[in-house]
């Protein structure tokens, strides 16, 4: 009779310690933001909190690993329903740069205010795998960064 509730009590001990791991290894952090707001389907897509910013990425070429992708940031106050009103310029740097998930490579494309609000990133070169695209904002010493995952495997 106590092998059933030995078994049991392992069992629950073994997948409390699982699901601390993963914790540990994956944390939750910011990086998630992209798929949390898609899937609440909202306009925020980049939610830059401290800087009360809102920001989308729109792709003009690719993103593919045939040839350059480039593609515009946007940037609008986090208040505004949509990008649909004025854009906004953060007060603060603005950069890019790509991260392969799986080895940690990093690429930096150019970026090139366009307007107020509004920037281009092009000379965007991928390899085949999965990627974090990441939009930040800098300012002093305080950098706030948000991604959206771009996955070209074969």
């Amino acid at each position: 009779m106590k092998s059933p509730i030995v078994l049991l009590i392992g069992f629950l001990f073994a997948t409390l310690l699982i699901s601390c791991g993963r914790e540990i290894l994956f944390p939750r952090t910011e990086k998630t933001s992209y798929h949390s707001f898609m899937a609440v389907k909202t306009a925020c897509t980049l939610k830059f909190a401290q800087a009360g910013l809102c920001s989308e990425i729109n792709w003009i070429t690719g993103p593919t690993v045939d040839q350059e992708s480039s593609f515009t940031v946007t940037f609008w106050n986090e208040k505004e329903a949509s990008s649909k009103g004025s854009w906004v310029e953060p007060n603060a740097q603005v950069g890019a740069f790509i991260r392969m998930t799986c080895c940690g490579s990093v690429f930096f494309p150019k970026v090139n205010k366009v307007e107020n609000g509004k920037y281009l990133v092009s000379n965007v070169k991928f390899t085949p795998g999965k990627w974090e695209v990441y939009v930040q904002l800098k300012k002093g010493d305080v950098v706030e960064k948000q991604f959206v995952t771009v996955n070209l495997d074969d």
